[in-house]
């Protein structure tokens, strides 16, 4: 089970080194799923892209800073809401067709099902 979440949890990938903002991640797992949530503030869904390359699920914007954002003073800021990306190695353990994902008061929500084990029970006659 650890070799799944280790495999899952891989992502130091360079893409996301080259990315300005990684957005919070929050990653629970039951017998049927793992479940992601990422907190994406001040996004619509529209500007949230999912995409599966290989075993490789990448969770990204490319959405720019709006203009009137640099005349803005800011005396404290801790999220942005320029682009972003965030990579998650599936692994051989998920169900990627039937991948999951909402978007609800700035939380991306991403359903990873787990796929059924195949169990192949056979008795073998002996002669």
């Amino acid at each position: 089970m650890r070799m799944i979440m280790r495999n899952f949890m891989n992502q130091e990938q360079e893409t996301e080194r080259r990315c300005r903002w990684m957005p919070a991640t929050n990653i629970t797992e039951d017998e049927k799923a793992f479940h992601l949530e990422m907190a994406v503030p001040g996004f619509s869904k529209k500007d949230i892209k999912i995409s599966i390359e290989k075993d490789m699920l990448k969770i990204f914007s490319e959405r720019t800073k709006e203009e009137n954002d640099q005349d803005q003073n800011y005396r404290v800021r801790e999220f942005g809401q320029s682009d972003f990306c965030r990579t998650f190695n599936l692994g051989e353990h998920i169900d990627q067709d039937n991948i999951k994902a909402e978007y609800k008061d700035g939380i991306l929500s991403v359903t990873l099902p787990r796929k059924e084990e195949v169990k192949i029970k056979k008795e073998i006659e002996i002669v």
